[in-house]
This record gives C-alpha cells, structure tokens and sequence, in this order.
C-alpha cells in the first residue's frame, strides 16, 4: 500500500496544550501511519487530541482533564499543514485557544462556524475509554449516529437546529403551565419525522457492514445493532403528546421524541453485556463500519486517531483488529506504548514521546 488517498497532514505545530509547550511534528510527504509511542502521561494522547482540534474546533476529552490551555500560559495553538490527495498544494488549518475564545482559521481566513461538511480534515477516533461510549449517557451515542450521518445528510444540521429551537419553545410552555404548548405539536411532529426517517435510513445501512465486520470476532456472534426513536414504535406520537400532556406540564419538558433517541448493541433483545476490551474491539467496528457508508457515499477517507488500541486486548484480537486498519486507504496516527512496534515499514513515522517532549 502506498500513500493514503484523502487529506494527508504534513505537518504538525502545538504550542501550550496542556503538557505540550512546544511540539514540531515533520511529516514529510504525509506517511500512511504516524506511530507515537512513549510511558502513559508523557503527551501521546494529547497529539491526537491536538489533530482532533483541528478537525473539529472542540475536544474529545471532557472536563475533569481540566484547562486545554498549558499552566501559567494564556494561549493555546495549534497549526497542521496538509495535502489533498495528488495536490501539490498545501492548505494550512489553525486552531486558537485565548482568552477571548476560540479561533479556527484555513488559509489565514476565519472559520468561526466551520460545518464539518466543509472541514479540510475529517476524523475518526478511537479513544482510551470505549466503554463511556456504549455504557454512558445515551446523548454520546445519538451524537455518534448523527455526526456519522451529518456526513452523508447535511440537511440533518439544520432540521436538529430547527428541533432544538421548537422544544426550547414547547418546554418554556410547558413550564407556564402547558398554555400554547399544543401549538408547537406540529412542527415538532414534522421534524419527528423527518430526522427519524433520516436516522433508521442511515442505522440501516450502518448495521449491514457493523454485522459483516462483526462476523470475525466470536463475542460478537448473534450481536445486533438497534436503533430506538425516542418512543415507541406501536405508538403515534401524537397520541403520546396528547396523553401525556399532564405528566410534561408537572416535569416541565417534552418527554418523549427524536431528542431521546438511543442506539443499542443487543443480543437475544437483551442489552449486550462486554469487557473493556470488547467494547473497544466494537467502537472500532462501528468507526469502521461507518467509514464504509461515508466511502460508498463517495466521501474522501477520514484520517484517524488511534489510541493504545492494543491495551486489554488478546494477540489474536489485536492482530485481527489491525488487519482490519491496515486495508484502509487513510493516514492514520497511533499511540502506543511499546518503543518499537512491529511491523514498521518505510511508510511509517515513528516518534517517541516523554515529559510533552517529542524525538524521531
């Protein structure tokens, strides 16, 4: 396999993220896989979250990793240059973090409000805690089905706007008592609609290549991939509206609707019950399953972050997991903790990373 196809980094410039002061990532002509390997704590996961930021304007950590923006320092900043692929041409990406906010800018422009389906780079994570992702609060997971199926839809931004903005209305009646809430019924039943029909259409699609990948790992065996609207599916929701209008005014919001939606892994109907390393085998499936609908959808590859994939995982797992990795046509980066990982070809760039300081 030569160089991946889609949008390759070149280079990566970080000043004052968290533990990383001042990082010089030279990637020359865009290698298939950057491996970072290095102790835990020394920075790795913060490289892949400095490409995250770039990509996506915001991080994937949460908020007991604390500030982004290094101890005694007042500004953050991060700066990759890349290439499409066959493009001799190079485009700059900055990402900003001050006092005065954040600032994203391509090209020297300002990108205050990029839509993802205009971002330079797009990219898929596999981070350090899979089990948040299928064991936690179900927004984590209908934000993971939306901003797969934003790639292929973009009209889905708009209609989620719209349906934020119509139950901000209908809650606040609610709140007054329920006067005027019926009024806002059919807007939030047509968008109801609308993004659900939009959701089941993509889930469709999604589960088909999740069951195909899923046909090499054992513990997967009779796993299936179900979505839920956020009511139930032998009810009209208008019926459940109606009905429930009493309940809503005394907790003063909408209960039920497309705002609840849920993704499940099951087996038997039953919620599928997994170790952490299973769980982070199924978050790379579902990355990659969902890499094949944006692929088949005629999306250029999406570059990834990979981190300690090996950890809690079997030799047999990890090798399989792996092959499925190295079939992609993508860049990939990949924090490790072992100083030399096998299988490194001349396609590969490796880098050793201790204390936020980084080495070839």
């Amino acid at each position: 396999m030569g160089r991946p196809n889609g949008p390759q980094l070149v280079s990566l410039r970080v000043r004052n993220l968290r533990n990383l002061r001042s990082i010089d990532l030279g990637l020359g002509g865009g290698p298939r896989r950057i491996l970072l390997t290095g102790p835990n704590g020394a920075g790795k996961t913060t490289l892949l979250e400095a490409v995250y930021l770039l990509a996506r304007g915001r991080s994937f950590r949460g908020r007991k990793a604390g500030s982004l923006t290094t101890d005694g320092e007042h500004r953050t900043l991060i700066e990759g240059r890349f290439r499409e692929d066959g493009s001799p041409n190079e485009s700059t990406l900055v990402f900003e973090r001050s006092g005065r906010g954040s600032l994203r800018q391509l090209d020297g422009v300002a990108l205050s409000s990029l839509a993802p389906r205009e971002s330079p780079l797009r990219v898929k994570l596999v981070g350090e805690n899979p089990q948040v992702l299928l064991e936690g609060e179900p927004t984590l997971r209908r934000g993971l089905l939306d901003w797969n199926l934003f790639h292929v839809e973009h009209q889905l931004g708009q209609l989620r706007a719209e349906l934020r903005r119509v139950l901000a209305q209908r809650n606040a009646a609610l709140r007054r008592g329920g006067g005027g809430a019926s009024l806002w019924d059919p807007a939030f039943l047509a968008l109801s609609d609308q993004i659900t029909a939009k959701r089941i259409a993509f889930v469709d699609v999604w589960r088909a290549h999740l069951l195909s990948l899923s046909s090499d790992f054992p513990f997967l065996d009779g796993c299936d991939l179900v979505f839920e609207r956020g009511w139930s599916m032998d009810q009209d929701l208008l019926d459940i509206l109606v009905r429930g209008r009493t309940v809503e005014i005394q907790r003063g919001r909408t209960l039920l609707g497309p705002h609840r939606a849920d993704l499940m892994i099951t087996r038997d109907g039953a919620p599928l019950r997994l170790s952490r390393g299973q769980a982070k085998v199924l978050v790379c499936l579902l990355q990659l399953a969902a890499e094949r609908v944006h692929r088949a959808a005629g999306l250029a590859p999406s570059l990834w972050l990979l981190d300690d994939l090996d950890a809690e995982l079997d030799s047999v797992t990890a090798e399989r997991v792996w092959v499925l990795f190295e079939d992609l046509d993508a860049q990939r980066f990949v924090t490790r903790l072992m100083p030399e990982p096998a299988g490194i070809t001349d396609k590969d760039a490796m880098f050793h990373v201790e204390h936020g300081m980084l080495r070839r």
